[in-house]
């Protein structure tokens, strides 16, 4: 769905574009409504393992990379896998829409258990202050 002047292009029942215009006040609903196939998708091709992966190796001898406050390895593992630019667009649309406004806060808000997010909770139960998944800006 691309935006042009504060509207969404809406697509008919066979996913073609059309001329009416969908307000971006509805983006909301959009965007519910394509969540649970957007998450599949991202299941489906093991997405919040391989973030995951990324940002709290399982191997402690690998390096972690950290999240420098964007989408850059989420959209280096979408891409991997084929997404296109347009399928970004959603698939980040519904991550902010579920609180991940960045690499590290789509696997602390996602549902279930990851690695990132449990390093993190254990850090707080034993009374410690969580370190920072961001890197420093120089």
């Amino acid at each position: 769905m691309a935006e042009q002047d504060g509207t969404f292009a809406t697509m008919d029942k066979d996913g073609f574009g059309n001329s009416d215009k969908l307000p971006a006040e509805d983006d909301d609903h959009y965007v519910s409504s394509i969540a649970p196939y957007v998450l599949k998708s991202l299941a489906n091709c093991n997405f919040f393992e391989a973030l995951d992966e990324r940002l709290c190796p399982a191997d402690s001898s690998k390096s972690r990379e950290g999240c420098r406050g964007d989408y850059g390895i989420s959209e280096a593992i979408l891409r991997f896998h084929g997404f296109s630019e347009e399928d970004l667009a959603d698939v980040f649309e519904v991550l902010r829409s579920r609180g991940g406004f960045c690499d590290c806060e789509i696997l602390y808000n996602a549902p279930g258990d990851n690695r990132l997010k449990g390093e993190y909770w254990r850090a707080r139960a034993a009374g410690q202050e969580p370190g920072s998944t961001h890197k420093q800006s120089r």
